[in-house]
């Protein structure tokens, strides 16, 4: 008992040390020069059927619990069997904080910060209607991020272009982003520069 006991406690102190340290070097990094980051997301595939989220911080949840509960319940750990019950019980109980706080916390945030740099970095690129854009009406397109997965954004026709495009852009048009609104968070978006002139030609 004392051998789990001493991994109980090595677990928790591991647990605790990372993100302690994480800080640590946040805080001193620019004065000791120092470059590491603790902060690690890696996406594992086990047997090809799925994807197993890894991240550090949710790690040392993960060995924080394990510890905890395996301290709580060394007491009852009397036999060899109840010992393996109680480490399995301890271990999906760990399991469970992993995934709750990746699922609920890690993954939203680095969504939404995934979001946000690419709607930052929107000017200029050409997307694909997936709701048609009338003229004064907000419309739905698509533009691929840099792993080339689709991101949808609001959007808006450009008022400074509006009058060389046509009265309604409609779903599947190519379309060039020329503006962005931080506020309202949508952007402004026009058709391709060729198409302009061919509209305004069989305007005029």
């Amino acid at each position: 008992m004392a051998a789990l006991n001493f991994i109980f406690t090595v677990c928790i102190a591991v647990g605790f040390a990372i993100p302690l340290l994480n800080i640590l070097t946040g805080w001193f990094g620019g004065f000791l020069d120092v470059g590491a980051d603790v902060d690690l997301d890696v996406d594992a595939s086990v047997g090809g059927s799925g994807i197993i989220p890894f991240n550090v911080m949710c790690l040392c949840l993960f060995l924080v619990v394990f510890g905890a509960t395996g301290q709580l319940a060394e007491q009852f750990m009397t036999n060899p069997l109840f010992t393996v019950l109680l480490l399995i019980a301890c271990f999906l109980v760990a399991a469970l904080f992993y995934w709750a706080l990746y699922r609920l916390l890690i993954k939203r945030l680095k969504d939404s910060r995934t979001e946000a740099m690419c709607f930052r970095n929107l000017r200029g690129q050409t997307g694909t209607v997936t709701l048609r854009i009338a003229a004064g009406c907000m419309g739905t397109i698509s533009v691929q991020d840099s792993t080339g997965a689709p991101i949808s954004f609001r959007a808006r026709m450009d008022p400074d272009l509006q009058d060389w495009m046509p009265e309604v852009i409609p779903k599947g048009e190519t379309v060039v982003v020329t503006g962005i609104d931080m506020v309202n968070k949508h952007c402004y978006v026009s058709v391709p520069f060729n198409r302009m002139e061919h509209n305004n030609t069989n305007g005029g």
